[in-house]
């Protein structure tokens, strides 16, 4: 049963915040989007790129970032390592050929780096040269985790990084910034409830920022990861409840709150 007294707040970047939203109104939910990190593609130059054997993409904007300066071709036959669904949608979306994209299955309990070397740790890597595609905050450093990179250099392949994106804080509207300085430090009177939605620990940082003063302890969330989970309990959330990033088993969860 859909609950009307429950409103979930997407944080996630844009364009796929407002898909998200429209879902879920779409199944009587009530939802906003206030997604609290902005995207924005950044130029690079790439020497010698037939080189590379296979390349990684950690996110869908890394895909996204990386085709505004490259072209298709430039992958053909080559490897494509992605740990989520919309990363993988988004590599065929540009053309690319499914049977060499290494991904977690469907039905994976998780979308991470560890699900994606389940995969791609049964190939070779002696001697081959991988590229990982990645974003980079807004200090122009790079960022992620070293954790498949460091999997794939003891598997002996040779690993190089480029940023193609930057996370940003976002520059909210007039409209966010009531809604964020509404949100009440202690349990509301209101039959209303609010259940933020959280797909990254950057999400959570950029809302501490944002509001540095507020208490989160009667708040919930919901986040796609357990180190989001972690994330959240750090920032004073008082209920944090993890769920697979699929957009399917998040309103399931929504549903059953």
């Amino acid at each position: 049963m859909i609950r009307t007294d429950i409103r979930v707040i997407v944080t996630r970047p844009e364009p796929e915040c407002s898909r998200w939203v429209s879902a879920m109104q779409a199944e009587g939910l009530s939802a906003v989007a206030l997604s609290l990190i902005e995207i924005a593609s950044i130029p690079f130059v790439l020497d010698a790129m037939q080189s590379y054997d296979a390349f990684v993409f950690v996110s869908r904007s890394a895909v996204e970032g990386f085709f505004k300066f490259v072209k298709k071709e430039a992958l053909q036959a080559k490897r494509c390592l992605v740990s989520g669904l919309g990363t993988r949608a988004a590599l065929i979306q540009h053309g690319l050929q499914d049977g060499l994209i290494d991904a977690p299955d469907s039905n994976s309990n998780q979308f991470d780096s560890e699900a994606l070397w389940a995969v791609s740790g049964k190939r070779n890597w002696q001697g081959k040269r991988v590229l990982v595609v990645r974003g980079a905050n807004n200090l122009g450093e790079q960022e992620g985790r070293p954790w498949l990179a460091d999997q794939l250099i003891a598997a002996g392949a040779t690993v190089d990084f480029v940023a193609t994106y930057e996370r940003r804080l976002p520059n909210l509207t007039d409209a966010q910034r009531v809604l964020l300085q509404a949100m009440p430090d202690k349990a509301s009177t209101s039959a209303n409830q609010d259940i933020w939605l959280f797909s990254s620990s950057q999400a959570i940082q950029h809302l501490t920022l944002l509001v540095p003063s507020k208490n989160w302890a009667t708040s919930e969330a919901l986040v796609t990861h357990p180190r989001i989970q972690i994330a959240a309990y750090g920032a004073g959330f008082g209920k944090v409840v993890a769920v697979r990033p699929v957009l399917a088993d998040v309103m399931a969860a929504l549903k059953r709150i």
